[in-house]
Formats: structure tokens, sequence, C-alpha cells
């Protein structure tokens, strides 16, 4: 069991139900293997020594001023419980970051902070090339304790051997759903026992989807495999990474073998072979909620509140794993994964860059640690979650598939996702073919965002 430390959504975000078709909740949790004090050890560690929430924040340093695209109440409110600051918040849309700063700072006004997008980093040097943000490294310390775990996290937002962005949080950018009854049903082992055994590969993937597309004597579809995931789904565990950030320079690495190959792979699913019936985006949500889809690759943002997931994990329908695994890469307990990192740049002429860093370690903090103000200690939120029926062996399968201790921080896939990386899962393709045909637009794109 690895001790990792994990943020607060693997409990505010968890999936969880009972394996048993006919299990009725009591209130009891199911699961044996784990305890609750086990569970909670592993998921929310005691807070390491450090100096932070003994830090004071001159009267002149209290007030942090956030350029941001949502809204920070929480947060408001722990900086000032924490240590009376003042968290300012400037609202605007993301497309909108760039000009707003630049007429903030010749206003003679600059904000202290800005949001980074939490799904890469490719934003930040829309920031770095016209000055308007700088290096966070004279002002905060990764290897503070609240940190340390998300040095890589920092190392990816690099440029030119500076630090540009500031995480506080970390997730992978997939996972995998499955509904257990279907497999108990077919007499098969779940995602998640090839998982713990180290076998659950794009190969072992493909073979349950088709196996999985079940029709009755009168050809009407009982259950299918699998619907058609988001994007560079497979591409992800592979290690390799789209458009790279590094020498100062994004290095693109569409042509590289294991890119095409984990491509081709999934695109060979989809159509030539025509194992995944389902080939439209987000239609998998109706036949999931009928029973009648055995696994889905989903996005790790989109389960929270999500009630017909939640719906699921109630009825004894729901089961969480790791992606599938690259089979030239796969190791039992190895996550190989993209992830995300949200943060914050420091603008350049920031008026509070020491309140901005403490900031951030807070957030760091209060996104795994107890805060002595909340009414509410893990235990109790763990209980609220035995009340709706989640189970500790399904909050252990969320921790291990959000996983980062192997996650390679993306940068490139924010950029794909506006130049036609979408459109070769639309329809039966060749990566080598396809990327002859987006390569300019990539190309483009690194020319606009490293023009000086």
């Amino acid at each position: 069991m690895k001790k990792l430390l994990a943020l607060v959504m693997a409990l505010a975000l968890l999936l969880a139900t009972a394996m048993a078709e006919d299990l009725v909740f009591t209130g009891a949790v199911e699961q044996e293997e784990m305890t609750d004090e086990e569970l909670i050890a592993l998921i929310h560690p005691e807070y390491p020594e450090s100096d932070l929430l003994s830090c004071k924040l001159p009267e002149e340093k209290k007030t942090v001023t956030v350029l941001t695209h949502y809204s920070m109440g929480a947060t408001k409110e722990n900086f000032e419980k924490l240590f009376g600051g003042e968290l300012v918040e400037v609202i605007c849309g993301v497309s909108e970051y760039s000009s707003k700063l630049q007429n903030m700072v010749a206003a003679g006004n600059p904000p202290d902070l800005v949001a980074g997008e939490s799904n890469s980093n490719n934003f930040i040097l829309t920031l770095v090339k016209p000055g308007l943000v700088q290096p966070f490294d004279p002002y905060i310390d990764y290897n503070a304790p609240e940190l340390a775990d998300m040095k890589a996290q920092y190392d990816a937002g690099m440029w030119n051997g500076q630090h540009y962005l500031a995480p506080y949080t970390q997730r992978p950018l997939y996972y995998m759903i499955f509904n257990p009854m279907i497999f108990e049903e077919n007499g098969l082992e779940t995602p998640w026992e090839l998982w713990e055994r180290g076998e659950w590969t794009w190969d072992a993937f493909r073979e349950y989807a088709q196996l999985l597309n079940v029709q009755d004597e009168s050809g009407s579809w009982v259950s299918f495999g699998t619907a058609i995931p988001p994007y560079a789904t497979l591409t992800t565990t592979t290690g390799v990474d789209y458009v790279t950030l590094g020498n100062g320079q994004p290095e693109i690495n569409l042509r590289h073998p294991d890119i095409v190959r984990a491509e081709n792979f999934m695109n060979n699913m989809i159509w030539q072979d025509d194992i995944i019936k389902i080939k439209s985006q987000n239609a998998w949500k109706g036949y999931w909620n009928r029973g009648m889809l055995a696994m889905q690759i989903i996005e790790s943002w989109t389960f929270a509140g999500d009630a017909d997931i939640a719906k699921a994990a109630r009825n004894g329908r729901l089961g969480v794993c790791p992606l599938p695994q690259d089979p030239e890469n796969c190791e039992a307990g190895v996550y190989n994964t993209w992830g995300q990192s949200g943060g914050f740049c420091l603008v350049k002429g920031a008026k509070n860059p020491e309140g901005a860093a403490l900031l951030l370690r807070m957030l760091a903090y209060t996104s795994r640690y107890e805060v002595p103000e909340h009414d509410m200690t893990w235990q109790a939120k763990l209980d609220s979650l035995h009340e709706q029926g989640f189970t500790n062996e399904v909050l252990y399968q969320q921790y291990e598939s959000f996983s980062m201790k192997n996650a390679l921080i993306s940068f490139g896939y924010g950029i794909m996702a506006d130049r036609g990386v979408w459109d070769f899962m639309g329809s039966q393709n060749n990566w080598t073919s396809h990327v002859e045909t987006i390569l300019p637009g990539v190309e483009e794109t690194i020319r606009e965002m490293t023009a000086e």
C-alpha cells in the first residue's frame, strides 16, 4: 500500500459501492480489509512538522489579489481564519486573462496572482513571453512539508530554468469506472482485480470490451463493453506527451512511435474492428444509467456531484480502477498516466508576493489536512459517506486511481484540445497520416505562444 499524500478530492469526489447485487446497506462498513483508521491515515496522514500555521502576515501584507475565472469562497474564509488575511477576487474568463492583466498592470494596480488552467500548463507561455508574470523561485520553497509531494508538478511549470506556475493540487486526467455486476454475470474478473496483478493492459481492455458486447437470442443488446472515450486516454499511459516543455522551446512528439501505437490502437477498436459500438461522445451515460455499460474511461473532473454515478454506487453498480496500461510499460502497482496541476502564476509587479506564497502553502495544506476551524473531521466525513452506502474498498480504489506517483504532467494535452485530436477519434483513421493534417496548426500554436 503506497504512502502517497492525496487530495481532499479523494474523499470529496468519491466513487463507491458494495460489490454484491442484493446488498442492503445498513450504515456499517462492509469492507473488512481496511479499517476507517487505516484509510484515513493513508489518504489524510498526520500533518508533518511545518512552520506554516505559526506564520504571521504583517499588516501591510494581509491583502492578496487574485485574477481568476472562478470563485474562491472557501479559500477566502480559510485565509482569513488562519492568517487574518484578505483575498480579493478579480473574476474574468480565461481567454481574457492576458488583456485583463495588461490593463491592470498599465493602470498601476496589478493583481498578485493569476489562476492557472488546471488541465495543462501551456497557457503560462502566453503570460511568460510578454513579461506579465515573474518566477516564483525567490518566494516559495517546494521542499516545505505541505508542498514537497508536488515538486514534480512545480518543476513541470519551469521555463528557461525558472518556475512560473506554482501548483497546489494534482490529479490524473482520466480514470475508469466499471459495473462489477456485469463482470460477475459474465464470469470475468473485474478490471480492478487485473490491475492489482499488473495485468490490466490495453490488450485486456480490448478483450473485455469485445467479450462484454452481449446480445440476447433475439439480437437485442444486453450489454456493451465500453463506449468511445475522451481523446488521448491510452496515449497517457505511454509516458510520452504530445508536446513537451523543455530547453526554452516546446518540442512536438506527435510522430513518436509510442504515440502512434497508442492512437492507432484506440482508433482500430472504434472503427476498423468495431469493438466499441457506442461511437458518439458522451452517449455512454444513457447506457450506464440503464446498467448496460461494463466500463468507461472518464475525465477525472466530471465525477463530482454526478447524480447518475452516485446512484450507480448506491445500487452496487460501481467500481473504480486506473486506466489500462501500455503492455510495453506495465508493472504491478505502478500507474503510468498523465496528470494535471491547478495552480497560480505570480504577476510581475505584484504588491504582495510573500502573502501570495503563503496563500499557496495554505491551499496545499487545507486540501489534505485538518483546519482547526472546520466543524467536520475526516472521520465525520467518512461516516457520512458510509451512511450513503460508500465502502472502504471502493474508496481505496478511488485513491489508487488518483495516484500521481508516476504521473507525467502534460503540457501538450491542452494544446491538442484545439488542434484536431478530437477529429481523429471521429472516423477510421491512421495517426501518421492524421498528423500531417494537424501538424501545421500545432506548429503555428507553438510559434504564437513563444513569440517575443
